[in-house]
């Protein structure tokens, strides 16, 4: 009984030791704190809070440190300090909360700690902060039986003290973790640092017992590459005199086959030369018939009587057959040939000239002519003079013809005639600006018009197109390429 008396005394003055030297610790951190925020120095601050709440978990007094945690969260908030700002501070207030949460063993509330004090360290992206967090992840996987995780944080701890081959460093680095972890009070990360150490040391002994047979192993090897590299030299020479005989070889191949492309090229460009020149040749030839034709047929049609719509239907044709053989025979478009003329007034004027021939009711309207283009107004006229005045042809009463103009480009233009008639057949849409494709009755037409317009359009680097979309009535597209 008496003995049972002297160990409760024992263990009391002990433990009141133990309050003792915890309420000095405790003081201590608490001044420093008050200090440190009076100067708004807040890293300063949470490391002095930090430790003030392991003194009071020390004592098992866990209540109270968490209560000096949230002051100091509050008294950042006052200060106007945000979450997201000072992640330095906020990573020592979680770790102090993480500790405490440890003490007594809440393993789910100390793992949420943990979690937001991996931000935070992330946040902040100082190598002090990011070893810190790698010493406490370590101590948790260890201590929830995740050996696997703690040994590589352990590795990355050892890693950033280490210098290459350097023993002593990475020595002191094992005895800092292990002290850390001592005076962390955690078994099991000191027993697993230990493992770790011992490792380390086999590795480095059996590394030192290998150096002398390394060196040998090293000169030897060093004599073989000596051999190899002369063998290497002789065989290089070697290939480099083939691979220049072989380029040469392939150098006079090549060359044969481009002098031999280059007379075929040659042939063929004279052929083609030859082609368009025959081409060309015909195309006078023609030309020239069709305006000996005309001229020879003009003086007797004059002596005919004019009165009957079958001469002047022959006189019509001999003039087309005469206008399409000037367009043949003229020159390409050049810069001179363009002038900038007023959209709107010259649509109207060409649209003025068409409006009589209109059946009744029939209307001609213009679309998008503002503005200026730089074209060559006399042809272009004469192109849109024909189209509007076929449209008026085949447009019934109370039809409708549409001139619209669009600018396709800095330099492409296009006008679009556009009728409500009956459309053309689809079986003459292919030859339809080909002169002299099919038979015809002069009465109905000469069927002459369209071919000239497409030349005159191609002679002023344009072209003229039937819009195959239209489904009702006729739409040409007439593009010019100024």
């Amino acid at each position: 009984m008496r003995r049972l008396i002297t160990l409760a005394i024992a263990l009391t003055f002990a433990a009141l030791g133990m309050w003792a030297d915890s309420q000095s610790e405790l003081n201590a951190h608490m001044k420093a704190y008050n200090s440190s925020m009076a100067n708004k120095q807040y890293l300063p601050a949470a490391k002095s809070i930090a430790g003030a709440a392991k003194a009071c978990a020390d004592v098992h007094n866990y209540e109270g440190a968490f209560r000096l945690i949230g002051n100091f969260e509050k008294a950042l908030s006052a200060a106007g300090v945000g979450v997201d700002s000072l992640p330095g501070a906020r990573y020592m207030i979680e770790r102090a909360r993480y500790d405490t949460y440890r003490r007594f063993n809440s393993t789910e509330s100390a793992l949420k700690a943990l979690n937001r004090m991996a931000a935070y360290a992330k946040k902040d992206g100082t190598k002090e902060i990011a070893s810190d967090m790698l010493f406490y992840e370590a101590q948790h996987y260890y201590s929830t039986g995740q050996d696997a995780k703690g040994d590589i944080c352990i590795n990355r701890l050892v890693k950033e003290i280490e210098d290459g081959n350097d023993n002593a460093k990475t020595d002191k680095a094992f005895h800092d973790i292990i002290d850390r972890a001592v005076s962390a009070r955690d078994a099991g990360l000191v027993n697993h640092a230990y493992e770790k150490y011992n490792q380390w040391t086999d590795s480095v002994e059996a590394a030192n017992a290998d150096t002398e047979l390394a060196k040998v192993k090293k000169e030897y090897a060093a004599s073989q590459d000596t051999i190899a590299d002369k063998d290497g030299t002789i065989a290089a020479r070697t290939g480099l005199i083939i691979l220049f005989v072989t380029l040469f070889v392939i150098s006079l191949a090549v060359l044969a086959i481009g002098v031999i492309l280059y007379l075929r090229i040659l042939s063929k460009n004279r052929k083609m030369k030859k082609s368009v020149e025959a081409a060309n040749a015909q195309s006078a030839a023609k030309s020239a018939i069709l305006h000996n034709m005309a001229s020879q047929m003009r003086p007797t049609l004059e002596r005919l009587d004019k009165s009957d719509p079958a001469v002047r239907n022959i006189q019509k044709y001999v003039e087309r057959i005469g206008e399409l053989s000037d367009v043949t025979n003229s020159d390409q478009q050049t810069g001179d040939s363009l002038s900038d003329v007023n959209l709107d007034s010259f649509c109207e004027t060409i649209a003025a000239k068409v409006r009589p021939q209109l059946k009744p009711h029939a209307i001609i309207t213009l679309n998008g002519t503002k503005g200026q283009a730089k074209i060559n107004s006399e042809e272009v006229e004469k192109i849109l003079s024909y189209l509007l005045e076929n449209a008026a042809k085949y447009t019934p009463e109370g039809g409708k013809i549409t001139l619209t103009y669009k600018k396709r480009g800095a330099k492409v233009h296009q006008f679009i005639v556009t009728d409500s008639g009956p459309g053309i057949p689809e079986a003459e849409r292919e030859d339809l600006f080909t002169p002299f494709s099919s038979q015809c009755d002069l009465a109905e037409g000469d069927r002459l018009g369209l071919p000239i317009c497409a030349l005159r359009a191609e002679k002023i680097n344009g072209s003229l197109e039937l819009d195959p979309s239209v489904a009702s009535g006729t739409s040409f597209i007439l593009t010019i390429h100024s």
